[in-house]
């Protein structure tokens, strides 16, 4: 490589202001990841989750039918409560999308399969994490570190699971991110300050993850004021202006109002309605979960959960690169007046001390989660945002790592620059790239070898699955099986979840649901702790123990088919 490509790539181990090229380059990781959900989506049942979603989708799609045939009927009080009441227990952004996207497929036939005008948004949003990965990453540590993090990301098997689905798991971790990487900005240059409180109003109205942010950001600026004060930056003019925390400001005060005027259900009885809306979270349904032999009902969940469902699920080479990313960091996570007293060779922070930023954004979804009071949730969903702060860590670790051996291995190889630094790449990503594609579509059934795979999670009593998804793997099964018009109870999978199989075109259209045992044909067990019960129902009712079907992964039972032996299924 020349001196001149050479001295233009060079910011590819250093921290650069993104150009438009890169920029370039995130569009098109973003691009590559939907094409990867999208064709690989129709492997995947709907889940539990997904149906209510559609229910209220469908709902709000009526009421931007009626809004543009007779707005003044829309936007009565009556008309907005009784289409906006659907699950108004969630923020309408991700749901608006799916209806908007439904309608535009009625109208011009954009997709092969219904679910897919649903779930095509909550892909967008998805890959949106990939574009903003890249562009942090760059800025924080190199083009190298960003390019990781993006793929490393993608690349965890529970993130490509939840990115295919018409949910709010990886949409809100997209938000989270665009308004961490905008509150950066802010911090150093005010004019980024109005986008901050934009993306922050979107991101209250996308998750209930985004409460957290504001003391996050306010933690975080006690750091930049103390770097501020300990590098004696702080002048008498315009120094007490310098302490206060104006992005935090600007997302206060743009935030809330773009959260309600995208929220119809919000616009009468706001305050109440508020009330409303974080009294149900603050007080959310627990959802049991299975963790180390146990099934826990109610909080407190065990403070090691977080971490160890970490462990077990992520690909190893991404928790070591971003431990030792964490760790070459360390130091720059102190307080500059602490760091004063470290060796000299460490380098003092950056004004917006950006590694607390990115460590704070790692840890906090992992220390809410460990927290006595918070509900019980299901598998990693709930903080998957760690894991793109972990790639970041990782991404500069890589990046490290690259430069120091690069010199020392390319030369004796006799390759390019360019070349090792591709075969890097692909040697830290192969193990990830491999466990996600072995993981798909069993997603949340995935463990790593650090747990003994699939089968040494069943035998530590780990979750094995949720939301009754896999009904859409038993569809091939179903319909060569099934005689003509049978009914088959359906366990963990919601009703509309179910006929989304038949609005597909998937699963035969005479299949009907069974809505109990006695009247079943067939029943499913969706193999969960807690659902060990079912199958004692099953035998008794059925006065048979032994399923006519199971669907396995990696030898493991994830779901089962029950045939009942007293009713022959009825026949036109």
């Amino acid at each position: 490589m020349n001196q001149a490509k050479e001295s233009a790539f060079s910011p590819l181990f250093r921290p650069s202001e993104p150009k438009a090229w890169d920029h370039a380059i995130a569009l098109a990781l973003s691009i590559a990841y939907v094409i990867a959900l999208f064709l690989s989506v129709p492997d995947l049942g709907m889940s539990r989750d997904e149906g209510f979603y559609v229910d209220a989708a469908e709902s709000y799609a009526s009421w931007f039918r009626l809004l543009l045939s007779e707005p003044e009927e829309a936007l009565r009080r009556e008309t907005i409560d009784r289409f906006w009441s659907v699950n108004h227990e969630h923020p309408s952004l991700p749901k608006s999308l799916f209806a908007l996207s439904w309608l535009a497929h009625k109208k011009w036939d954009l997709f092969p399969y219904e679910s897919l005008a649903f779930r095509f948004p909550g892909m967008l949003l998805s890959s949106l994490a990939l574009y903003i990965l890249y562009l942090f990453g760059t800025r924080l540590y190199g083009r190298l570190a960003g390019l990781y993090a993006a793929l490393a990301y993608a690349l965890v098997p529970a993130v490509f699971y939840h990115s295919h689905l018409a949910c709010f798991d990886t949409p809100i971790v997209s938000m989270l991110l665009l308004v961490t990487y905008l509150y950066h900005r802010a911090i150093t240059h005010k004019k980024w300050i109005i986008p901050t409180g934009i993306a922050y109003g979107l991101c209250l109205e996308t998750k209930h993850n985004s409460w957290i942010l504001p003391l996050l950001f306010l933690v975080h600026f006690f750091f930049v004021i103390e770097n501020t004060i300990a590098s004696n930056r702080l002048t008498l003019r315009g120094g007490i202006a310098r302490l206060i925390p104006w992005p935090l400001i600007g997302i206060l005060l743009i935030g809330p109002p773009i959260f309600i005027g995208l929220w119809p259900w919000l616009w009468h009885d706001t305050i109440s309605r508020i009330e409303e809306y974080v009294a149900f979270h603050v007080h959310h349904v627990h959802y049991n979960i299975a963790y180390l032999g146990r099934t826990y009902f109610s909080p407190p969940s065990p403070p090691s959960y977080p971490w160890v469902t970490t462990l077990f699920t992520l690909p190893l080479i991404t928790i070591f690169l971003g431990v030792v990313g964490i760790f070459l960091r360390f130091p720059l996570l102190l307080p500059r007046s602490i760091l004063r007293f470290w060796p000299r060779s460490t380098p003092f922070p950056d004004p917006a001390r950006s590694d607390v930023l990115v460590f704070g954004s790692f840890f906090t979804p992992m220390f809410v989660m460990m927290m006595p009071w918070t509900p019980i949730f299901g598998g990693t969903k709930h903080f998957l945002v760690a894991y793109a702060m972990l790639a970041l860590f990782g991404g500069h670790a890589f990046s490290q790592l690259v430069e120091e051996w690069e010199g020392r291995i390319q030369v004796k190889l006799g390759i390019s620059p360019f070349a090792f630094r591709a075969f890097a790449l692909c040697l830290a990503l192969a193990s990830p790239l491999v466990a996600t594609a072995h993981s798909h579509p069993f997603g949340l059934s995935y463990y790593t070898p650090i747990a003994g795979g699939v089968p040494g999670a069943a035998d530590l009593g780990m979750n094995r699955q949720f939301w009754g998804f896999t009904t859409g793997s038993l569809v091939p099964w179903l319909n060569a099986h099934i005689p003509p018009h049978g009914r088959v109870w359906i366990c963990d999978t919601l009703p509309t979840s179910f006929y989304m199989l038949k609005r597909d075109a998937l699963l035969r259209p005479d299949i009907e649901i069974a809505w109990d045992l006695l009247s079943s044909d067939y029943a499913l067990v969706h193999h969960e702790d807690h659902f060990n019960i079912v199958d004692y129902q099953i035998w008794e009712v059925y006065g048979r123990v032994n399923p006519v079907h199971v669907l396995t992964y990696d030898g493991v039972p994830i779901i089962s088919v029950y045939e009942n032996p007293h009713r022959k299924a009825r026949r036109p």
